[in-house]
């Protein structure tokens, strides 16, 4: 990964130049066109290659939040790992229960793959101290697919929070049987190019 050079380069023109890889149905015009409503105080929606509607919600120095669907949200994350530029994707599908999932690019829009760097966390990690085997026997046949969503947060976005889906995925009877062996979250903070767990 080469370090920038020359003119700095914002987080909305990493929006702009991204080769259709996370954002498949918006051109580089329609981006464009949301980031010039958006710095000019305007939230105008745009029409996504679907004839569906997208928006930017929120713009930073190094972070953008973007609805590029009805059903899909997009962040990204411009951060320094060591001398290098990294930016750090977040890309979640909003029905019927949140899901996520995290990559990371240089800033030529090439991919860490390396699992080493981040592992997306699974039911089993929300799980506080001795759930009883049968109970975790029927919370994993419950959960085929574990839909865990992913965000952003603190000041400068420098934390991602993982949160499960259950309380929604299941109706409010089965889901009182887990929530007292439940986290709510888990907390993730940025070493280097690792992405690790705070415990």
């Amino acid at each position: 990964m080469l370090p920038l050079t020359g003119t700095a380069r914002t987080i909305t023109d990493f929006f702009a130049s991204e080769p259709g890889n996370i954002f498949p149905l918006l051109t580089r015009t329609n981006r464009l066109d949301l980031v010039d409503y958006y710095t000019s105080g305007q939230m105008v929606a745009v029409a996504n290659n679907l004839e569906g509607e997208a928006r930017l919600l929120e713009v930073a120095d190094d972070y953008l939040k973007v609805q590029t669907s009805d059903c899909r949200q997009v962040e990204m994350l411009m951060r320094m790992a060591g001398k290098d530029t990294v930016l750090t994707v977040i890309e979640t599908v909003m029905t019927p229960v949140p899901d996520s999932r995290l990559t990371q690019w240089n800033v030529h829009w090439q991919r860490y793959t390396s699992d080493r760097l981040f592992t997306m966390p699974t039911i089993d990690d929300f799980i506080i101290g001795k759930m009883p085997r049968e109970l975790r026997a029927d919370l994993q046949d419950a959960m085929i697919f574990p839909l865990i969503r992913l965000s952003f947060k603190g000041e400068g976005h420098d934390t991602i929070e993982a949160t499960h889906g259950l309380d929604k995925f299941l109706v409010p009877d089965e889901y009182k049987r887990y929530a007292a062996y439940l986290r709510t979250s888990l907390n993730y903070r940025f070493n280097g190019l690792k992405i690790k767990s705070v415990k």
